[in-house]
């Protein structure tokens, strides 16, 4: 079967013009056996109101666990609810709410079609939101200014825009400078660890800008070694959406506004803003809702994950641990989720130790659940962490 394949793709080579040979590619690449599919890869949807005992099987676990709100789903998931049980999820295709019928399983691609994938249209083409989480200590260090936001975001046209970043100690001044890849935009000096941006000069969209600080301590922002790959476009800067995109988004969370309230709101509201690379929006509204006095471990959970994403790593941290001490002992899975993340986020700070306990936690869970491939990830990890604290 491989030979004639690679015939055929020989065949399409020589006579399909380029601009329609990827697509035609697609079509002949054979998945390696038990490969886990891109359906099974990316999340569709996110439960985010339950009443009454719900239950969830992913395509490999042996039987089905206790499901909650803030649990991720995938097209192959099967969902059953108790004749007393209310489930809603919010799907990531058109941001429509799904309300699962009772007694019956349900299957999460009948309610939520597939979720297309994660990107943002830029000048540099369809980029990826989502960032590396591997295990590769970050430096960022206390004794410099590293920026704390805007980092590593789009953000809507039109709205104030403020600078903030890491306060050094001894420093009295600090100059604060954006600029695009080929300018620079506007300069200050100022003695607190954040400003308003002027607005002297309007900020474009399709560009993305960076912002230096530079502390009288001899310090600066870029000390901090860039944590993303060389690909991604935004890196530690920021860029702001078109017009088009912000209408689109708007009207988007203005009919989630309109049909949920609470927490359901506030995670599809989130959900809805980091999936279009919003992460500053999305940490606002979460944190938000903290300070109001809604303490629960999915919103925790949540801002945990785009922390991690933009690699401020204490903060998902601090998040991470609140979360773990309130999500229900039934959540196998999602006790699991948290627990790995964790012992990633100590992995990259240099905390092998307790990155190792994490860890260990999480690969019980998810060879409990029959979480294989997860389970073999942890693994991996597991072994070279220990292997590093050897040789120190």
């Amino acid at each position: 079967m491989k030979n004639y394949t690679f015939l055929a793709l020989l065949i399409l080579l020589n006579f399909t013009p380029i601009k329609q040979m990827i697509n035609l590619l697609n079509h002949f690449i054979i998945p390696p056996v038990n490969a886990i599919t891109q359906t099974n890869q990316s999340p569709v949807g996110r439960i985010i109101k339950v009443d009454g005992k719900v239950f969830l099987k992913r395509h490999n676990w042996s039987e089905y666990y206790p499901a909650f709100v803030g649990t991720e789903l995938y097209a192959e998931d099967k969902i059953k609810l108790t004749s007393q049980a209310n489930l809603m999820a919010i799907c990531y295709t058109n941001w429509k709410t799904w309300n699962l019928p009772k007694n019956k399983i349900s299957q999460t691609m009948d309610g939520c079609l597939q979720a297309k994938s994660q990107c943002v249209k830029t000048p540099d083409g369809c980029v990826p939101l989502d960032v590396t989480r591997g295990i590769n200590q970050v430096t960022i260090t206390e004794n410099i200014p590293y920026l704390i936001s805007p980092r590593h975001t789009f953000l809507l046209p039109d709205k104030p825009l403020i600078f903030r970043w890491n306060a050094v100690a001894n420093a009295t001044r600090y100059t604060v400078i954006i600029k695009s890849p080929s300018e620079y935009i506007w300069e200050t000096e100022v003695s607190e660890n954040k400003v308003v941006y002027s607005g002297e000069i309007p900020l474009k969209t399709g560009i993305r800008y960076t912002v230096i600080v530079h502390a009288d301590t001899e310090v600066s922002s870029l000390d901090e070694k860039s944590p993303f790959s060389k690909q991604d476009y935004l890196g530690m800067g920021f860029a702001l959406i078109s017009k088009s995109q912000q209408e689109e988004i708007l009207a988007k969370s203005q009919e989630l506004t309109q049909n949920l309230e609470g927490e359901a709101m506030v995670l599809s509201m989130a959900e809805l803003y980091q999936k279009n690379g919003l992460n500053l929006e999305a940490i606002a509204i979460l944190e938000s809702f903290i300070e109001s006095g809604n303490y629960t471990a999915a919103i925790y959970q949540m801002l945990g994950e785009i922390y991690q994403k933009i690699q401020l790593l204490k903060s998902a941290k601090d998040y991470y641990l609140k979360s773990v001490k309130l999500i229900g002992i039934d959540d196998v899975g999602g006790k699991a989720k948290i627990e790995a993340a964790l012992g990633k986020v100590y992995a990259n700070l240099g905390s092998k130790e307790e990155a190792i306990r994490w860890l260990k936690l999480a690969f019980n869970k998810y060879e409990k659940l029959g979480e294989f491939q997860q389970r073999d990830e942890l693994k991996l990890s597991l072994e070279k962490l220990q292997e590093q604290l050897g040789e120190e």
